[in-house]
């Protein structure tokens, strides 16, 4: 399959790298970022000795992403936090060649990347003296941040001189480096079983030669669980890896809290402070009653509470304004590139993770629970006499206005019954009480709080920045009762480029609720394929938990739908899977769906993340056009795909319908009907590929992918035959595992 770009997983370890790496730290413990290689893309990238290279050295050494213990040979230095002022920072992994030159393996957001460093290039000398590795690494620890170092550069027939400015560590250093907010805690055996329970016995009683491929990889998802980096890890992921029925355990609960007849505040909050471990004791009192007993004076006074909550919680983090600029900036760089890497201004982005520190996250928790209580209770519509508008209201406001508020320099209004349209940007909130509106938010400043609460309608939510419904350093809240809505936005909306419709960052938590209807999701452009895949888009959308690959640890995001034959647009990263530690899924109750996506869809994960895929009836078709989905999981990852019932049709291409690789699990549970699994080639329905990321020969790691259907007449393009169980197992195959520990179980009678 095609490789994800050459990004990093943390890994330290005591010993040398891999045979044919010469490294002057080599016996002494080092931070290291391991990746997986592909052959002819390394052939083009670097020259032939730096593919020799294995394991990239990314540590205090030189890109200084974590501790080391030890600076020198025979030295012992004092140990240092996890963040720290002062410390030199590069943000360049060096190799060692034959000959002791030091070779640039990476880059990553720093000093190193702004100076022009590339990978590949050759640093012959630096500050006039000729060096070698060991010498290059010894000028950079001794030298003060803001030091500026002339680099002589070899790159290919080029003689390159480069000024790098030594960095501070604590300026650049991301939440990815420093210790988890929350301490891993072994939630212990669940008490509930799950479908995943009946899978796995089933495989157990089918192919016991799996069992020690199974317990081993098993036993490093433990490891990776109790691993102690990541400010903003969640609970929720380690769980998942360490037991991934946890996160089906967790779905049927958070299902049955959103039930659409339930009260709204007592399904939402308990969810969002528990995902996020936050210490929500403040949120527990009942939700006030009396809707509609209050005057719009009295609502938009809560407004203003909830407005002094925000303010609040970033006190500590700086002024909004330029805080704002560098979210946006960080949003609008990883909804088009994923990363921040080879970005000019990624300093900004990582001022914006580093935030996350300094933001009382419980306080912001509370706004949003008061926004929640505000919306309960409604206001009454007042009776005749109504006041004329200001010039600066009637601005942002046409159509009629039935009543308004001034507040904190905004305004709270009361639409009308006819069709109005609302300028959002000095609107905190907007209730409208009948219509087609139309809700647009431009390029101003996002407020603290914004609500709407359309009543009905056939309505029209259009964003650049901002909403609909979303909270950019603030908290924002949408409630459309009725209507054929259209929601559109660059970032976030039912209609939009990426990064939206249930979707949660590092340290946070998105979830969209559809009750029911005939729903169109969309995240299917304009932004370009991560891959350069032509005609393909980027999504990340659609109950995706996704972090910022390698800095910040991803969110938890959800997407459930109770109803209606529903129609899923995606791109690349879409449809209930989890990104880089994240965590994400996607529930469709019931309806005859059409999912459409393209490479990681419909139950995927990557990177040490979980994804969880739930169709519950109806006869669906899934359609992914590129590699990894429908039940596949990639890099130390775990991914499910559950089709409850109904004449499903699935169609995908490489790594997928219950395939893993790269030391990851991943399952396909058909619980009944007539189906069609159709790929392209062999490496689906139940197999495992390369697992050269994370390989030792003495001590292998594999991965294992799993495709049962419990019943009906099914076809399998791979050959399966109703009634047959395949087991593809080579464990003599020295491949690094390739095509290993893979089990194919059709139970049709």
């Amino acid at each position: 399959m095609d490789k994800s770009p050459p990004l990093y997983t943390e890994q330290c370890f005591q010993g040398p790298p891999e045979e044919g790496v010469t490294n002057p730290r080599a016996t002494l413990p080092q931070c290291f970022f391991s990746r997986g290689w592909d052959a002819a893309a390394d052939a083009r990238r670097w020259p032939p000795v730096v593919r020799l290279l294995e394991w990239l050295l990314l540590g205090l050494c030189v890109a200084l992403l974590l501790a080391c213990a030890h600076r020198t040979a025979g030295k012992q230095e004092p140990a240092v936090s996890a963040v720290g002022a002062g410390i030199p920072y590069a943000g360049f992994a060096v190799g060692e060649n034959p000959a002791g030159g030091a070779v640039v393996m990476d880059t990553i957001a720093g000093p190193a990347a702004l100076a022009g460093l590339l990978p590949g290039d050759r640093i012959d000398a630096a500050a006039g003296e000729p060096v070698g590795a060991a010498r290059l690494l010894e000028i950079i620890w001794s030298s003060t941040p803001g030091t500026r170092l002339p680099l002589r550069v070899i790159r290919d027939t080029q003689v390159l001189e480069l000024d790098l400015v030594v960095g501070d560590r604590e300026t650049w250093a991301s939440p990815s480096s420093w210790p988890s907010r929350v301490s891993y805690v072994d939630s212990g055996a669940r008490t509930a079983g799950v479908w995943l329970d009946e899978v796995n016995a089933r495989v157990a009683w089918a192919a016991p030669a799996l069992a020690p491929v199974n317990d081993r990889v098993d036993r490093m998802f433990g490891e990776l669980a109790r691993n102690g980096t990541g400010y903003n890890r969640l609970s929720l992921n380690r769980q998942a890896l360490a037991d991934p029925g946890t996160l089906i355990a967790w779905e049927h609960r958070l299902v049955q809290d959103m039930d659409p007849a339930g009260e709204v505040r007592s399904q939402v909050m308990p969810m969002l402070c528990e995902v996020l471990a936050l210490d929500c004791g403040m949120l527990a009192q009942d939700s006030p009653d009396g809707a509609g007993t209050r005057s719009l004076a009295e609502f938009s006074a809560s407004i203003a509470v909830a407005n002094r909550r925000v303010q609040a919680a970033f006190a500590e983090a700086g002024q909004r304004a330029a805080l704002l600029a560098d979210l946006r900036y960080l949003l609008e760089q990883t909804a088009e590139n994923r990363t921040l890497l080879d970005r000019p201004q990624a300093i900004r982005g990582i001022r914006a993770m580093q935030m996350s520190r300094r933001v009382n996250s419980a306080a912001l928790l509370e706004a949003f629970g008061l926004l929640i209580d505000n919306a309960a209770r409604q206001p009454v519509v007042p009776a005749a006499g109504r006041r004329e508008p200001p010039k600066a209201l009637a601005a942002l406001v046409s159509g009629d206005i039935l009543d308004y508020e001034e507040v904190d320099g905004g305004y709270v209004v009361m639409g009308g019954p006819g069709p109005n349209r609302y300028r959002m940007e000095r609107l905190f909130a907007v209730i409208d009480t009948g219509g087609d509106d139309r809700y647009v938010w431009g390029e101003g400043e996002p407020l603290e709080t914004q609500t709407v609460i359309d009543l009905q309608g056939n309505d029209s939510y259009e964003a650049r920045i901002g909403g609909p419904g979303a909270g950019w350093l603030g908290a924002a809240l949408l409630i459309d009762m009725a209507g054929d809505d259209r929601y559109a936005s660059s970032l976030g909306g039912y209609l939009s480029q990426s990064l939206s419709q249930g979707v949660g960052g590092p340290g946070g938590a998105g979830v969209l609720v559809d009750a029911g209807g005939e729903d169109l999701y969309r995240a299917n452009g304009p932004v370009p394929s991560a891959y350069d895949t032509p005609a393909v888009f980027m999504s990340f959308s659609r109950g995706v938990g996704f972090g910022i690959r390698p800095y910040d640890h991803g969110g938890f995001g959800a997407l459930i739908d109770f109803g209606g034959n529903d129609r899923y647009e995606g791109g690349e990263f879409s449809q209930g899977g989890g990104y880089f530690w994240g965590v994400g899924l996607l529930h469709d109750a019931s309806g005859n769906d059409l999912y459409y996506g393209n490479r990681y869809a419909q139950g995927f994960a990557v990177h040490q993340a979980a994804g969880l895929f739930s169709d519950m009836a109806g006869d669906d078709v899934y359609w992914a056009l590129r590699a990894a989905a429908q039940g596949a999981a990639w890099d130390q990852s775990v991914a499910m795909m559950f089709d409850g019932s109904g004449n499903d049709v699935y169609r995908a291409e490489s790594l997928a319908q219950g395939a893993a690789a790269q030391q990851s699990k991943a399952w396909l549970f058909d619980a009944g009907g007539n189906d069609s699994y159709w790929s392209s080639v062999d490496s689906a329905q139940g197999a495992a590929t390369d697992n050269s990321y994370h390989f030792k020969a003495d001590d292998p790691i594999l991965s294992l992918g799993v495709v049962l259907d419990a019943a009906g007449e099914d076809r399998y393009s791979t050959g399966l035959a109703n009634g047959d169980v395949r087991i593809r197992h080579a464990p003599d195959n020295p491949d690094n595992g390739h095509g290993n520990a893979g089990i194919a179980i059709d139970e049709s009678r």
